[in-house]
């Protein structure tokens, strides 16, 4: 997409917020529609304008991004949404990084994550209401008026269903609102579930297989966030037919070598059906996802539990227990004598996805105990370039992928697996996907005739290992009702290895939806809190 005054049109577009998107500093005093009203919303460039800012919404730091800013660490992006799962050991710094708290399950109505995903999430929506809203009064011609539509009503879903998939029941708004109907009740989740699914596939009926510009948003990307959507709310044959029509379209494929997806180079490959652009270093327009300091960041690492997903080459798990060796005083030893043997000969997609000892970062492999120490041993890797300096690291052109191909067949096979009448074609879905990273077929390591459960934890094991770090774990364990199994998880894995790890807490039921931010229900006498957290 083309980005040109995005500053000035994104001022535009954010106008008059409703109370249910944001606190008070976020609230605009002009109304959305007496901007609209002026001199904008006339050209083909002005839809153009609206449409690249509604694209500009996913580089929000909360979204789809991370840190902006290698001197403010101000973000939670999918990096920091995966180390708050099992796949992410010791949060650094506590209070300091985004999500620490939810991690460690301390977080109330006042986190600043709960509020600031909130306001991400709705502002994107804003953006897209308001150009579906304004397009059709410019000189635009009709055809591409409702592919712009269309591709709004695409993001839109996404951000509701982000939302659903937190805070379950919030406000469902479609259109511009001023200050007068700014005061909007919750929407039972049922309800915008329903919807948002109804909008993805007008979208997918009007949306071109080929987008007309590079990391626009097509058809194969409308159905893939319907399968997600299906997926996600256990609608099984929902699920299966929008990824069976992904997978018609005959676009799609896994792209060679999964070592060498996450980069410049391959961001545009086959495999790649949704994702963020990013231009950089120094056009100020970079992702900060990669961001370092010399080395992957310390604050970014990963579980012992994560690296040990990573079976051998032969399909089993590794059974090498000895990971560090300890003090006479029991304090672990990280730095003298890690064991790298127990990382060799494993799944390629290890060394892909983290940074284990063995491994060198620009020919250093000591890196470990210096000032981007790791307390698991293990950093993460996925999106990180060391060929980037640091200050480029954090102004990086790498994309973010919303939706891979591999993303597709997995969500299929599970779809297959939990309606439970095509458990063959779902260990042939698996198969595709471990055979793209030379790992051994289902068959010939867990054998034939497997069960349906047998099943179920393989596909999940499949997909913890080839998404990591991609945004997916936590909603995975949130819908799989998991998560205590991962807290638990961390916490014997801190307690195994007298890791530095802050305690995680699992309070329950509550731990599986978010608290309405507090600045919100203060300022709309329409919104109630969650019942869990009342």
């Amino acid at each position: 997409m083309k980005r040109y005054k995005i500053f000035i049109l994104a001022t535009l577009l954010t106008g008059a917020m409703l109370n249910t998107g944001c606190s008070d500093d976020f609230l605009q005093k002009s109304s959305l529609s007496a901007s609209s009203s002026g001199n904008f919303w006339q050209t083909a460039d002005d839809a153009h304008e609206g449409l690249t800012a509604v694209y500009d919404a996913l580089q929000n730091p909360f979204l789809y991004n991370d840190a902006t800013n290698q001197s403010k660490w101000d973000g939670c992006g999918p990096l920091n949404m995966d180390c708050m799962t099992d796949n992410g050991g010791r949060f650094n710094w506590s209070g300091w990084m985004n999500g620490w708290d939810i991690a460690n399950g301390i977080h109330s109505s006042s986190s600043r994550l709960v509020e600031q995903w909130w306001i991400a999430n709705y502002e994107a929506i804003k953006r897209c209401n308001t150009l579906i809203a304004n397009v059709g009064r410019t000189d635009l011609d009709e055809a591409s008026k409702a592919q712009y539509s269309a591709e709004a009503k695409v993001i839109r879903a996404l951000m509701y269903l982000n939302l659903t998939m937190t805070y379950h029941d919030v406000p469902f708004i479609t259109a511009p609102q001023g200050m007068k109907e700014a005061n909007t009740p919750k929407t039972d989740r049922a309800t915008i579930v329903k919807a948002i699914m109804e909008d993805l596939k007008s979208a997918a009926s009007i949306l071109p297989v080929d987008a007309p510009e590079t990391n626009r948003i097509t058809k194969g990307a409308a159905l893939s966030i319907l399968g997600r959507t299906a997926l996600y709310n256990n609608m099984w044959d929902e699920a299966i037919d929008a990824y069976h029509q992904v997978i018609a379209l005959r676009k799609y494929h896994l792209f060679s070598d999964y070592t060498q997806l996450f980069t410049e180079t391959n961001e545009n490959c086959s495999e790649i059906i949704m994702s963020v652009s990013y231009k950089g270093p120094g056009k100020n327009e970079g992702s900060g996802i990669g961001g370092h300091w010399g080395a992957p960041l310390e604050a970014m690492n990963g579980t012992i539990d994560l690296a040990d997903a990573f079976y051998m080459t032969d399909g089993k798990p590794c059974q090498d227990k000895r990971v560090i060796d300890f003090y006479p005083d029991g304090s672990p030893n990280y730095w003298d004598n890690v064991n790298t043997k127990r990382y060799e000969n494993r799944d390629p997609r290890l060394k892909a996805t983290l940074f284990v000892p063995g491994m060198s970062w620009n020919g250093n492999s000591n890196l470990y105990g210096g000032s981007a120490q790791s307390y698991s041993t293990i950093y993460v890797m996925k999106y990180f370039n060391p060929a980037l300096s640091s200050a480029d690291s954090w102004d990086s052109g790498q994309d973010f992928y919303i939706v891979r191909y591999a993303e597709v067949l997995l969500s299929l096979a599970e779809a297959e697996i939990e309606k439970g009448t095509n458990l063959d074609e779902a260990v042939r879905l698996i198969d595709e996907v471990r055979a793209r990273a030379h790992m051994p077929s289902v068959e010939s390591v867990e054998g034939t005739g497997l069960s349906q459960e047998q099943l179920r934890e393989i596909v999940r094991h499949e997909r913890r290992v080839e998404t990591a770090f991609e945004g997916l774990r936590l909603f995975d364990l949130y819908r799989w009702h998991m998560l205590k199994d991962a807290v638990d998880r961390v916490n014997n894995e801190a307690k195994t290895y007298n890791f530095p790890y802050e305690h995680r807490n699992y309070r329950g039921e509550k731990e599986y939806v978010w608290p309405i931010p507090q600045p919100d229900i203060d300022s709309n006498p329409k919104l109630e809190q969650n019942e869990l957290w009342k």
